[in-house]
């Protein structure tokens, strides 16, 4: 008795057996989505160990019945023949190059017309089985999720029955090839019988459409975190902007301060005594009021140039964070009375890049400030040390003061400690250039402030700014 080119076979699943419940119902699936979930990679494990535990070839195709990827396990008569005949060649699509390739059935050899056993499959939400002239069966399974048609998994490339010579040599010659070896290698593969075709459909069938429901819910879960990412990064670039907002108010409050206390007061000064200059009644008072005047004016001349490098010490672009370090060091020992010894040996060999020093340069200041407002320290100690090889590659700042320290714990369980300490802005300093700050205190015992920034390769051993 014949056996028909197709056959529906009747087990159209509800997709009720223990399925998440979340799916893309109603909902257009976005082509990247589509994409990732036909990716043949992903798919490649989960199809080669059913290749392996049935002997049958298996394929992931789209809705078209174009093939996606290659063809796993694929049968030794099928691929003699595959081999010899004539393909089309498929437009470039969503899911695959442009490759030779039927539309409509990845598989089929001969078929008595065209074979739709995965647009058949899509249609009447089962797998169908397919016969060519060969003898050679396939099945197909549909691929849908929500209500979605993606495409279909394609099985077998075996014979159900005892294959018969005639139609296969008829075959054979039609594609070109010798009758006698197609027929002395079909004679060699057993038949596999309809009933444990239908077991395997309904096995791939399973092994598809959970593949399908995981991975559908692994984009979910991975967009989802993404947002939260998003949205995180997002609070945190404004929590930063509104820090940067209110240093840049609280660093313009301090250069008005200067300016007014300061600067202001001796140019108020020396226009009085310039005004009492021109009416002095003699050349000897007048050249005592000028020596008055000049040492006015120097005093000026200083408070503008400290002003000037508490902005931006211009020895930090000229000669480096070493020289920068050293002479902040001394105004501030020269200021406060608290010894600071700097060394930095390994920063006479090469320059940091600009934005490394700047972050170390602001760091130390603000590390020194903390000092000096909360230590009651005598005397710091300032290192940076920079480190090459090893796989990683980087500048570590170490300042260690011997004053009165605190209690560790339990400032990182204030975090309003933190910030009046001023160590949020010498994170966030580190964190803009992907580096960290460690914290290291004891009452009674001092405060050791560790800073790490990362360099990248290219920057070893070289200044990172333009000739001058």
């Amino acid at each position: 008795m014949p056996v028909p080119e197709h056959l529906v076979l009747e087990h159209n699943r509800n997709q009720d057996n223990g399925e998440p419940s979340a799916q893309p119902t109603g909902v257009e699936l976005p082509p990247a989505i589509r994409a990732d979930l036909l990716d043949p990679a992903l798919w490649q494990d989960g199809l080669a160990k059913y290749a392996r535990g049935t002997n049958l070839a298996v394929a992931l195709a789209d809705a078209a019945g174009r093939l996606i990827g290659s063809t796993i396990n694929p049968r030794p008569t099928w691929s003699l023949l595959h081999a010899k005949t004539p393909r089309p060649l498929v437009p470039k699509l969503e899911f695959g190059n442009e490759e030779p390739g039927g539309v409509g059935c990845p598989f089929s050899l001969a078929p008595l017309k065209p074979c739709n056993c995965v647009a058949d499959a899509l249609a009447r939400g089962g797998f169908v089985v397919a016969r060519d002239r060969t003898g050679l069966v396939h099945f197909a399974v549909p691929l849908v999720l929500g209500g979605h048609p993606l495409g279909a998994l394609v099985a077998g490339q075996v014979f159900d029955l005892y294959p018969e010579q005639l139609p296969l040599e008829q075959v054979a010659k039609q594609l070109g090839l010798s009758p006698a070896p197609a027929w002395q290698l079909a004679r060699l593969e057993h038949p596999v019988k309809r009933t444990t075709l239908q077991v395997y459909a309904d096995l791939l069938a399973t092994l598809g459409q959970t593949f399908l429901q995981t991975r559908y819910h692994t984009i979910l879960a991975a967009e989802r975190r993404g947002q939260e990412r998003t949205a995180e990064a997002n609070e945190a670039r404004a929590r930063l902007l509104k820090q940067v907002m209110s240093a840049r108010e609280e660093e313009q409050r301090r250069i008005a301060r200067d300016l007014h206390d300061g600067i202001g007061q001796s140019l108020t000064s020396l226009l009085l005594w310039l005004r009492a200059a021109v009416e002095v009644p003699t050349i000897e008072e007048a050249r005592a009021r000028l020596g008055e005047l000049r040492g006015i004016t120097a005093a000026l001349l200083d408070d503008v140039r400290k002003l000037a490098r508490g902005l931006r010490p211009t020895v930090l672009d000229d000669l480096g964070l070493a020289a920068a370090l050293e002479r902040y060091a001394a105004d501030y020992t020269q200021a406060h009375g608290i010894a600071v010894d700097v060394v930095a040996p390994d920063l006479a060999l090469a320059r940091l890049p600009a934005e490394v020093e700047t972050a170390l340069y602001r760091i130390a200041q603000e590390t020194l400030t903390n000092v000096l407002k909360h230590a009651a320290a005598k005397a710091v100690s300032l290192v940076v040390r920079r480190e090459l090889g090893g796989g990683s590659s980087g500048v570590h700042l170490t300042v260690e003061d011997d004053g009165r320290g605190f209690d560790n714990d339990a400032l990182l369980q204030a975090p309003g400690t933190s910030k009046g300490l001023g160590l949020l802005d010498i994170r966030e300093r580190a964190a803009l250039l992907n580096g960290s700050v460690t914290l290291e205190s004891r009452l009674g015992s001092g405060t050791t402030v560790h800073v790490y920034i990362p360099l990248k390769e290219e920057n070893h051993g070289e200044d990172s700014r333009p000739d001058r």
